[in-house]
């Protein structure tokens, strides 16, 4: 099932509730060990923030750790982990001596997958980045950085790549807010293993957007258009994102079946039949593990909809399909029928958007372009953004 909090990842976020408690957090890490095939793990950490001494910083770090003990005694020692991310903070140089801890303490609580079947991944501020870090980032078993281009420091970000370029291993991924100016031709020539090109919103037309696709396919871009959010760390909420994988690139995408286990202040996580978040509160998420607690802060069960929507909204934006006979068996329902409302609104969508394939409906090229709308015709009724 597809983890992300679906097509529009602010409506569900919008329905968690403190009602949803540490307790039932626990009660859906039971049932999902108890599922007769467990789904692997996908984990996120969240690093330390801006704190104001070193004393604090590290103090994060030793909660941290605490969080991941409590939080690996819930789920079975033999369901692997195949993705990790670091989630740096922005504007702050990385501690590796951090990292290397929480790793080593991560590793003791949770069973790794061999690194053949894994990605590990760590997001950097390009602008704290030195030459060491990235063979930091080699030694320490990362398979992709996540270059941080938020800020729009282009020689930054340029700089960061070519030195990530020279480990020789690390794919490289970067997210560009593009504001309709289109792509740096300099940032183009780095080729990026994954490109991913920030689009102000989900309503722009795809006929103005098809001067950057095109540009992405004369750089060696491959799979352009997909929207692939296989995991939460990027928020689905976010802006759209028009993507591009090189042809000859390394990046590899994490199998989307996983629960998802957040760990740090604000962290979300997908475990079984719920969605929850930690205290985004500093002082809250300490005083929660200072009590022997997990910082749960809110969450949501998932209805039987919410599960069904989730995972065609997530198919869609993953493949640009829908595998409608393999829905049907998952849910066991018929899809025409359950879904005629919004077969009518795909088919109201401009025109050449959205075809019939030999699955079911199927984007076309511009449709790739415009993956959030066409998903977001699955939100919950009620709930969706206006078109």
């Amino acid at each position: 099932m597809h983890p992300s909090l679906g097509s529009s990842g602010g409506l569900l976020r919008a329905r968690l509730s403190s009602a949803f408690d540490e307790g039932l957090y626990r009660t859906e890490a039971a049932r999902s060990n108890a599922d007769l095939i467990p789904r692997p793990l996908a984990i996120t950490l969240r690093m330390p923030p801006a704190l104001p001494t070193a004393r604090d910083r590290w103090g994060y770090v030793e909660r941290l750790t605490r969080e991941i003990e409590q939080v690996a005694r819930l789920f079975d020692r033999d369901r692997d982990v195949l993705a990790l991310h670091f989630d740096g903070a922005a504007g702050l140089a990385p501690q590796w001596r951090e990292v290397e801890a929480l790793i080593g303490s991560l590793e003791r609580h949770f069973h790794f997958a061999p690194a053949t079947r894994r990605l590990f991944s760590i997001r950097i501020d390009p602008g704290m980045a030195r030459a060491a870090d990235f063979d930091t980032c080699a030694s320490l078993g990362f398979h992709c950085v996540d270059i941080e281009a938020t800020g729009g420091d282009l020689a930054a970000i340029v700089r960061a790549i070519d030195l990530a370029r020279g480990t020789g291993t690390l794919a490289v991924c970067v997210e560009w807010p593009v504001e309709r100016q289109g792509v740096p031709q300099a940032l183009l020539a780095t080729r990026p293993d994954r490109l991913g090109c920030l689009l102000p919103d989900a309503s722009a037309d795809p006929g103005s957007l098809r001067p950057i696709a095109d540009a992405l396919v004369a750089s060696g871009y491959a799979g352009i258009g997909l929207d692939p959010r296989p995991l939460p760390w990027v928020d689905p909420a976010g802006p759209p994102l028009l993507n591009g994988i090189a042809r000859d690139g390394r990046w590899r995408r994490p199998e989307p079946n996983v629960d998802v286990i957040g760990i740090g202040a604000g962290a979300l996580s997908r475990v079984r039949d719920s969605v929850s978040q930690n205290h985004a509160d500093l002082g809250a998420w300490e005083t929660a593990l200072d009590a022997a607690g997990l910082p749960v802060w809110r969450g949501l069960l998932l209805a039987a909809e919410d599960r069904l929507r989730m995972d065609v909204a997530g198919e869609l934006l993953r493949t640009g399909e829908i595998g409608v006979a393999g829905v049907e068996q998952r849910f066991a329902i018929d899809f025409h029928e359950h879904f005629g409302e919004e077969l009518q609104a795909l088919a109201a969508l401009p025109g050449g958007l959205v075809e019939q394939g030999p699955n079911g409906p199927r984007a076309t090229s511009q449709g790739r372009l415009m993956l959030r709308i066409m998903a977001a015709c699955f939100d919950m009724p009620g709930q969706r953004p206006p078109q």
